[in-house]
């Protein structure tokens, strides 16, 4: 009778433990569904033109993520959500945010939003790391050893296609981190990660994020060749924004104002008080306050795009912080 009991006993642990696991892979499998869709379902808020409400979306779309990330700490899709979220949030408003303390003259709101777009990128950029070792492991340690050569075998590991979302996002982030901050030494010299994922990036899909991967390296070539005084450097920047339209069709307007900023203002100009630089700056940012709705795809994207050129052909802007950056005189 006692053996009969403990038997009984047994077989009632071992179901209710089946039933618990069961329940627990049922929630898992539901929670991916909706982490699925949410990732999905995101492409939509790209639609509006209205910036506060997707400053508020935004803000309060990284910390659904964060709780995602947290039920389901493998899945692929929160992880892409993390990343993008906080590289997006990052430059759209927190770097918006800085740019009008800039202008204000307000130092210490300037550090402030600062510190904040540097450390959305750094949680961006460790919730890649984290995600890219899981697919494959070495990520770290060609990190560790500064190597380019290291970083540049390591992401030839990532070969499909929807790999290419991850390395611009990732890269993205990296790149804009060193930029964001560029007393950061150690930031600075890390540039090249960022760069060689997002050159792995195009070599997957070279239409990834609609032809941006082509502008954040035409920028960094622009910015090698001021720093170099490099006009090849230049000659590929230029060759780049040129691709970066030829993917888009010229409808995403963020190009002309990456363009503007970078090419445009440091390219190789022997005219008097570089009139010509400062002619194409304008031209370019003109064009993009011109253009009425070109791909309401990217429709928010390109309000922000006209928000920083109303922003950078400002008085203002030209004579407080263009001018000296660019070489300007007016």
């Amino acid at each position: 009778m006692k053996l009969r009991r403990l038997a009984q006993g047994l077989v009632f642990a071992l179901a209710a433990s089946a039933s618990l696991g069961s329940t627990g892979c049922i929630k898992k499998i539901l929670a991916k569904g909706q982490i699925k869709s949410t990732r999905e379902g995101s492409a939509a808020m790209q639609t509006t033109a209205d910036y506060e409400t997707a400053r508020i979306a935004a803000s309060a779309g990284v910390a659904q993520f964060e709780g995602m990330h947290l039920l389901v700490p493998d899945d692929e899709n929160a992880y892409y959500l993390l990343i993008r979220g906080y590289a997006s949030l990052a430059f759209a408003f927190v770097e918006d945010d800085m740019e009008l303390a800039l202008l204000a003259g307000k130092d210490e709101e300037v550090a402030y939003h600062r510190a904040r777009a540097k450390s959305m990128y750094t949680r961006a950029i460790g919730y890649g790391i984290e995600f890219l070792e899981s697919k494959h492991e070495g990520l770290n340690a060609a990190i560790k050893s500064g190597n380019e050569k290291d970083i540049q075998e390591y992401v030839q590991k990532f070969k499909d296609k929807e790999d290419a979302d991850f390395l611009f996002w990732i890269g993205q982030a990296w790149m804009a981190r060193t930029n964001v901050d560029k007393a950061d030494i150690g930031g600075v010299g890390q540039v090249f990660i960022g760069r060689t994922m997002i050159e792995r990036a195009v070599e997957l899909n070279e239409a990834v994020e609609r032809g941006s991967a082509w502008v954040l390296l035409a920028s960094y070539y622009a910015r090698t060749g001021a720093n170099t005084i490099g006009e090849e450097s230049f000659a590929k920047s230029k060759q780049l924004f040129e691709k970066a339209a030829s993917v888009n069709e010229g409808k995403v307007l963020l190009g002309k104002v990456q363009m503007a900023r970078t090419y445009a203002c440091r390219m190789k100009d022997d005219s008097p008080g570089r009139k010509e630089s400062f002619a194409l700056y304008k031209k370019l940012l003109e064009e993009v306050l011109a253009a009425e709705d070109p791909l309401p795809e990217a429709r928010l994207t390109n309000a922000i795009a006209k928000r920083k050129a109303r922003r950078y052909l400002s008085q203002k802007w030209i004579e407080e912080v263009a001018r000296e950056d660019c070489g300007w005189e007016l």
